[in-house]
């Protein structure tokens, strides 16, 4: 179970409930007051917890929350996030790589900006768009295959099947490894010439 943080405003009135000099409650009066007054119907808070508030208020002369420990995030803070965001909306087809090197920050950090501002990678997936006779052709080259093959069992050990490749018709090749990046899932069709 874990109780919610408490709020700057609550610190301060734990803080005067416990009160100063002379006058100072004891800590199960001071932890009774606080439920009965912001946790009504709640799990109240521990004596650990009001123990470490009066520590740090004592220590640091502050209610606030101690800085998170480790490297700070400098990097994904709003500008960065916009940047990095209107870097890909820009171009779409930039890598994370390219893109920290254009930024000037660690691919980790342009990954990060991206999962924060909602944008994901797609790979875009090639349809060919299909005519209306080309139902009647694909029956008529199973039938033409079906009479080769009865013909000579011994046909299709006579064709070299290879890997396919889809050529566009302005020179490109293969885009298997392109990621796009987008914050919406819309569904992207192109028409290729797909040949065997």
């Amino acid at each position: 179970f874990q109780m919610a943080s408490l709020t700057e405003q609550e610190r301060i009135s734990l803080l005067m409930m416990r009160g100063w000099g002379d006058r100072q409650r004891s800590y199960n009066e001071v932890v009774d007051l606080f439920s009965a007054t912001f946790r009504v119907g709640e799990a109240g808070i521990s004596k650990g917890t009001l123990s470490k508030t009066i520590r740090r208020f004592e220590e640091t002369g502050s209610n606030k929350s101690r800085p998170k420990p480790g490297r700070p995030k400098s990097e994904t803070n709003d500008e960065h996030q916009f940047e990095v965001a209107l870097s890909f909306v820009e171009n779409r087809r930039l890598s994370t790589r390219n893109g920290a090197q254009q930024l000037g920050m660690s691919q980790r950090s342009v990954l990060r900006n991206l999962k924060h501002v909602k944008f994901h990678p797609y790979k875009i997936h090639l349809h060919q768009e299909l005519n209306e006779d080309d139902f009647d052709r694909r029956v008529q080259f199973c039938e033409i295959m079906m009479d080769r093959i009865h013909q000579d069992p011994n046909f299709l050990h006579l064709i070299a099947f290879t890997d396919e490749s889809t050529f566009q018709l302005n020179g490109e090749i293969n885009r298997h490894n392109f990621r796009y990046w987008r914050n919406l899932s819309k569904c992207t069709i192109k028409i290729d010439v797909l040949v065997f």
